[in-house]
């Protein structure tokens, strides 16, 4: 009987994690431009300083998903610490998806 603590099926959940975050943060990227297009401000105070530079669409769209691959690579390394790490990125980009949706769905009323 295989658990869900099994090594394999770890990776496997972080690399779906993974995935899903590499999705979010691009369309987090599109959102993002669309709300600033909008009026709303950039929330993340990192962000905010490159938001209106080449450099966003870079971090965004090049250096967050190297970051992704980076985590996968070395996943066997790091061990079981790294399905903890995921979580908690899954879990924010999976607010900021709610956040989102929430906004977008509001203005609409």
């Amino acid at each position: 009987m295989q658990y869900i603590c099994d090594e394999n099926n770890r990776f496997r959940l972080i690399g779906l994690m993974l995935i899903c975050v590499a999705f979010f943060n691009a369309a987090d990227y599109f959102l993002t431009l669309h709300a600033l297009s909008l009026g709303f401000r950039e929330g993340n105070p990192v962000m905010a300083l490159i938001v209106d530079t080449a450099y966003f669409p870079k971090v965004k769209l090049i250096i967050v998903p190297l970051l992704l691959l980076f985590l996968w690579l070395v996943r066997v390394r790091v061990g079981r610490r790294l399905f903890g790490y995921v979580s908690v990125i899954f879990a924010a980009y999976s607010l900021l998806m709610v956040y989102y949706g929430f906004l977008f769905l509001t203005m609409q009323l």
